[in-house]
């Protein structure tokens, strides 16, 4: 599995897999192999790492949902975990601004939870309007630039497939 993984200011794709009781991650063309086992409260791992043993606990963070909190040593490392797809999305809002109207699709295979607006709703760039759950996790979807609500455009409950449309928005001056 890919992840894209940031802490401060450095993102690296990580690509991970687990052998047994190996896990085994690829960082930048580095390969990084390691014994681990998942302690009881399910948030503490022991790992041994070329022979050197760390305890690491792992935790959503409270701050931001797609963040987790590492703590090593007693220091505290937030980290930010994202599927490498919605690097590719957050880089297409950063292209900029149109007064087309916006689609929302799916940014990976999952469960479409629900929607948190309806048609109708005038929306800003930024907010959420969908929670799509993939891997156990869910993931809020917002839109871009924002709009008038026009069409719903799956069933909430229903699976939803990578680029399938959700919703549609047009801009607030087009009628």
């Amino acid at each position: 599995m890919k992840l894209w993984v940031t802490r401060e200011d450095h993102s690296a794709e990580v690509e991970f897999h687990t052998e047994g009781d190996r896990l085994i991650l690829e960082i930048e063309g580095r390969r990084l192999e390691a014994d681990f086992l998942r302690l009881p409260d399910g948030e503490v791992y022991s790992l041994l790492v070329d022979g050197r043993s760390y305890e690491v606990r792992v935790a959503a963070s409270a701050a931001d949902g797609g963040g987790v909190e590492v703590m090593h040593r007693g220091a505290v490392l937030p980290v930010e975990v994202r599927h490498p797809l919605e690097k590719l999305l957050l880089a297409q809002r950063a292209a900029g601004p149109s007064r087309a109207g916006e689609t929302v699709t799916a940014p990976m295979p999952g469960l479409l939870v629900g929607y948190v607006v309806k048609v109708g709703d005038r929306v800003a760039a930024g907010q959420p309007v969908a929670i799509v759950e993939a891997m156990k996790m869910q993931n809020e979807l917002t839109v871009r630039r924002g709009g008038i609500v026009t069409d719903l455009l799956a069933t909430e409950r229903a699976s939803v497939s990578t680029g399938q449309p959700l919703m549609r928005l047009k801009a607030e001056s087009a009628e």
